[in-house]
């Protein structure tokens, strides 16, 4: 018998917050599209992985529908749920992506020239920034000219 009671504790005590950019109805599809990408959280991208998604505030009367959660990298396999019934989100909307805290940041990666988030640690009703999000200016400071 194999036990990870780490990964358990680890993963579930951390949440990735993004917050829905846009509303997208197509003919037999909505798309909720939020600001967070696969770079960000890649687990469902790679092997769809299930992340529970929570409104940080949900109407009292809100009615479920089906929809797909999507970054806004424009790749076919930036998606955080599909076809999943979720309670009616709205643009500004901040969200939950549950589960994400042993495979959030320390998965992620600049991909598509994307900062990495930051990171904040949270005890009760205090929380304490504990990593800054990456600038566009962190992303190319290594870079140098080619001398030809």
């Amino acid at each position: 018998m194999l036990v990870e009671p780490g990964r358990v504790l680890v993963g579930n005590a951390g949440v990735l917050l993004t917050r829905v950019r846009y509303i997208k109805k197509a003919e037999h599809k909505k798309f909720v599209i939020v600001d967070a990408g696969m770079n960000d959280l890649i687990r469902p991208a790679l092997y769809q992985s299930y992340h529970e998604i929570v409104p940080v505030r949900e109407a009292p009367e809100s009615t479920r529908e089906p929809v797909d959660v999507v970054g806004p990298v424009c790749e076919s396999g930036d998606f955080f749920a599909q076809d999943r019934l979720l309670p009616e989100m709205k643009e500004g909307d901040l969200v939950a992506l549950m589960s994400a805290g042993a495979y959030g940041f320390v998965m992620a990666s600049n991909y598509n020239s994307r900062p990495l988030p930051a990171e904040a640690l949270v005890q009760g009703n205090e929380f304490a920034l504990i990593h800054q999000r990456q600038t566009f200016e962190d992303l190319i400071r290594g870079e140098v000219d080619s001398p030809f």
